[in-house]
């Protein structure tokens, strides 16, 4: 019988363990969310919906996780396993967790909706696209680091869970490239590569924005002239970029043990 691949190997292990992480992760927010409703609904206030929240705190979890990936290399190293192999098994451990999250909070959300409809409570109007930071770099870019382009799901839930599904992969990308450049390099060049990520996350935005009609902050504002369908490609070619950066900081890495 022919032996599965290595790498399907690492990405089936890393993708279950990863996947225990985010099932902790999504039933913690689904508690804080029914704890808000039911605070919420006492009060006569709307609720702010279980996806909006897992579109937010989902970001950053996934640049956690994205984080630690690189601390898995050592372990595979260790037994056996080659960089590429590890490379390759996370890359698609990555996109499985990216596109397993959405579905979930999309059912959840769902879910919420009817039995908030059930109890005739109002959702709370979203506002994610429409913050206003001014002129200000700073707001700029501490909205670009924990807010990205938001599509309701009540508008089109197919292309929210798209939407979703690229922010939370981007930030795992973004997380294991600077992970990979402080485990390759040292901390001047890992502090060079996390202002290299707020850009490459900022350039994502500014062109998903461009994608989906929204309002573009003032940074790459001048890129508002951009097809939809170029900017698009463009938002691929950043991901593939980003890939290729880790796979050449991964490939022939002193592993630490």
């Amino acid at each position: 019988m022919k032996q599965q691949p290595i790498f399907r190997k690492v990405a089936t292990d890393m993708f279950v363990v990863q996947s225990i992480w985010t099932g902790g992760f999504l039933g913690v927010m689904l508690i804080i969310n029914i704890v808000k409703s039911v605070i919420a609904g006492s009060q006569g206030n709307e609720i702010e919906g279980y996806f909006s929240s897992i579109f937010i705190a989902g970001s950053i979890y996934m640049l956690v996780i994205g984080l630690l990936s690189i601390y898995f290399l050592p372990h595979y190293v260790g037994n056996g396993v080659t960089r590429k192999d590890y490379f390759m098994g996370t890359v698609i451990a990555s996109i499985g967790l990216s596109i397993l999250i959405p579905i979930v909070t999309i059912i959840v959300s769902f879910l919420e909706k009817f039995i908030l409809h059930f109890f005739n409570i109002a959702y709370k109007e979203q506002t994610i696209n429409s913050v206003d930071v001014g002129d200000h770099i700073i707001g700029e870019i501490v909205q670009s680091i924990i807010i990205s382009p938001h599509v309701d799901p009540q508008d089109n839930w197919l292309l929210a869970m798209g939407v979703l599904s690229l922010n939370i992969f981007v930030y795992y990308l973004l997380g294991w490239l600077i992970s990979a450049s402080f485990y390759r390099f040292d901390v001047i060049v890992g502090i060079g590569f996390i202002l290299i990520g707020i850009n490459i996350k900022m350039l994502k935005d500014t062109l998903l924005r461009i994608s989906l009609d929204l309002p573009i902050p003032g940074w790459f504002s001048s890129l508002d002239f951009l097809p939809s369908a170029f900017a698009l490609i463009s938002i691929l070619l950043i991901i593939l970029l980003s890939i290729w950066l880790i796979r050449l900081m991964t490939k022939r890495v002193a592993i630490k043990m």
